[in-house]
């Protein structure tokens, strides 16, 4: 679900698609200040709760299947009433789930409800930019000191993501924000949208990859997604702070390594200066592009970082140094926004 949480602009939903300012949600839990983002699973908004806080509100609002009439939701077709059935499910259940993790560096989420003919949940609003953001505006205070210490809570985060059952299976630069006090905070689980595209057959259409960031196990449906999946996307996020740019699309070394031509991806591993060798081969390591070629859980990442574990082989050998940031460009994913 790629909404940004910050206060940004996004894409710009079809007129009449989003909530109007002033809408009342939940018989007056929520009132909606502005939209923020819109994608084809959903809509986002700034809004006020009850007590007068800003909080994010989040829409189930596949538009493919749905559309609106005042403010409520409608399907397009009523052969679509079993699909969206289940596309709310799926959204309410990945709710329910975030709202039981409570963690420093993950997006908390307080409530759930339906209105409007759809479901909502409601988040906490981070005020602060996300590593896109910083890249293109601050690139400057990506130090590998500063790199290493967003790398730690990341990881911390995640390790309790994957602890408790879940998948992130959206991590990309414009899903970490850095709240107050530089203090990085993960949004925007994409598992239902996965989980969506995969129930019903028009939002089968819909990519949920987002490319340079998604392990090729993202392109192939029907494939196992595990834990290190979740690894490779926050390996090519800090690739990406390290060097400038995100690794090479999986999908295309993919195809590369399936027409026995090289792996267009070049290891950081003795390219990269200020980095110490058992950090960058860490991250070579969860970018292999098999999943059993990679690190397995984010503790095994952990422990090499603090010298309690041995790092992996490095399979290619070093070549020309890299000696700072690349300049930078957002990339157009290839994932609809939700």
């Amino acid at each position: 679900m790629d909404d940004a949480f910050e206060l940004g602009s996004g894409a710009t939903p079809s007129v009449g698609e989003e909530l109007q300012p002033g809408t009342v949600l939940c018989q007056g839990q929520s009132t909606i200040v502005r939209y923020l983002n819109f994608g084809g699973f959903g809509v986002t908004y700034l809004a006020h709760d009850s007590l007068g806080r800003q909080v994010v509100i989040k829409e189930c609002y596949p538009g493919a299947m749905c559309c609106r009439t005042g403010g409520t939701v409608r399907l397009r077709s009523t052969a679509l009433k079993m699909d969206f059935g289940r596309v709310v499910e799926l959204f309410e259940r990945e709710a329910g789930a975030l709202a039981l993790l409570e963690h420093p560096n993950i997006v908390g989420v307080h409530q759930i409800f339906k209105d409007n003919g759809t479901a909502y949940m409601a988040m906490d609003l981070i005020e602060g930019p996300d590593l896109f953001d910083v890249l293109e505006s601050q690139p400057e205070i990506l130090t590998p000191t500063e790199v290493r210490r967003i790398l730690d809570y990341l990881l911390d985060a995640l390790a309790y993501v994957h602890r408790n059952g879940m998948l992130h299976r959206d991590i990309s630069p414009d899903n970490i924000l850095l709240a107050p006090g530089g203090i990085p905070v993960l949004i925007d689980f994409g598992a239902a949208r996965e989980g969506a595209a995969r129930a019903t057959r028009m939002l089968s259409r819909i990519h949920t990859v987002k490319d340079g960031y998604s392990p090729q196990e993202f392109y192939l449906a029907g494939s196992s997604q595990e834990r290190s999946s979740d690894l490779y996307a926050l390996a090519a996020t800090i690739h990406h702070l390290i060097v400038g740019r995100a690794p090479p699309n999986s999908n295309v070394r993919l195809a590369a390594v399936a027409q026995n031509d090289p792996d267009p991806f070049q290891p950081l591993f003795g390219r990269v200066e200020g980095y110490d060798a058992p950090f960058l081969a860490a991250i070579d390591a969860c970018l292999n592009l098999f999943a059993k070629d990679r690190l397995r859980t984010a503790e095994d990442w952990i422990d090499i970082l603090s010298g309690k574990a041995v790092v992996p082989a490095v399979s290619a050998q070093p070549i020309a140094p890299i000696h700072g940031p690349e300049p930078v460009a957002h990339p157009e994913p290839a994932a609809s926004a939700d």
